[in-house]
């Protein structure tokens, strides 16, 4: 069994200072996918704008009366993310800056999505998401602290990702696979995780963004009190990959602490609804 958070789909983005660390000519312009809810709705309404903050102080008191740990190097507990955003863009809104390769894989992925036809990802076969593909899912995730290891179980697919504290690199022959190789250090209070040896069978978002193995996720997790008082934290990630992108971008997610929520079982394999069938996704 599943859950489907009641999360809304809008845009969130990033930005990325300095000059670009590779130059390709030739790429062609990639397109947005069509919205698969229909036309974009318009600007709210001041009444709407004051009832969502009205219930936004709600949830957040409900969500925040189990409260989180005060220290700012702990995260243990559950967090959601505050809103499911099915890609990932730079934090200006805009396209991260592709390579020829990877603007021509966005565009197939664009058409195949127009369609009604999917490209098939890891997870519809109900293999890991991946980094950071797993952290746009609509699900919780449960972080545990442990000697040497920070580890966060994901509900989405029963995913776990194992963050080594222990300051080595990753061990010589490490292989490459869906999650990757997770090192964390501190930086102030801040959690710095890098993520490497990923495996191609992933994807970098639900929409159009892909990767190939070289990809280089480096996340910073920094704690902090929103105005409604409710805990935090935002995952600001660096993604890296010379052969998709011409240089390192940035984007970010915002999770909310959830003292109000177990993690709950998640069969991928039972009923998968989105499983492939002749190269298409079962499901849009």
């Amino acid at each position: 069994m599943t859950r489907i958070g009641l999360l809304g789909l809008l845009a969130l983005t990033s930005v990325l200072a300095g000059a670009p660390v590779w130059a390709q000519e030739g790429v062609p312009p990639v397109r947005e996918p069509r919205p698969v809810d229909g036309p974009r709705p318009p600007p709210p309404t001041p009444a709407q704008i004051a009832a969502r903050e009205k219930q936004a102080a709600e949830d957040s008191k409900i969500w925040n009366a189990n409260p989180g740990p005060k220290d700012p190097k702990d995260f243990s507990g559950v967090w959601w993310a505050t809103r499911y955003i099915r890609d990932y863009r730079q934090l200006d809104g805009s396209f991260p800056p592709f390579t020829k390769k990877g603007a021509e894989a966005a565009n197939h992925r664009t058409d195949m999505l127009d369609k009604g036809t999917p490209v098939p990802d890891a997870s519809s076969q109900c293999y890991p998401n991946g980094v950071p593909r797993v952290m746009t899912s609509p699900y919780p995730l449960q972080i545990i602290h442990s000697p040497g290891m920070i580890n966060m179980l994901i509900e989405v697919g029963h995913g776990v990702r194992q963050i080594h504290m222990d300051g080595k690199p990753p061990p010589p022959n490490t292989r490459h696979t869906f999650n990757g190789y997770s090192v964390g250090h501190w930086e102030g209070d801040t959690l710095v995780i890098v993520t490497t040896h990923r495996n191609d069978r992933t994807v970098i978002d639900q929409t159009n963004l892909s990767h190939g193995s070289q990809l280089k996720v480096t996340e910073r997790y920094t704690k902090f009190v929103d105005k409604y008082g409710g805990l935090n934290f935002r995952d600001t990630m660096t993604i890296e990959d010379p052969e998709y992108y011409s240089r390192p971008w940035q984007t970010e997610r915002i999770f909310n602490w959830r003292g109000d929520v177990k993690l709950m079982e998640y069969s991928c394999e039972e009923n998968n609804r989105n499983a492939a069938e002749d190269g298409v996704v079962g499901i849009q």
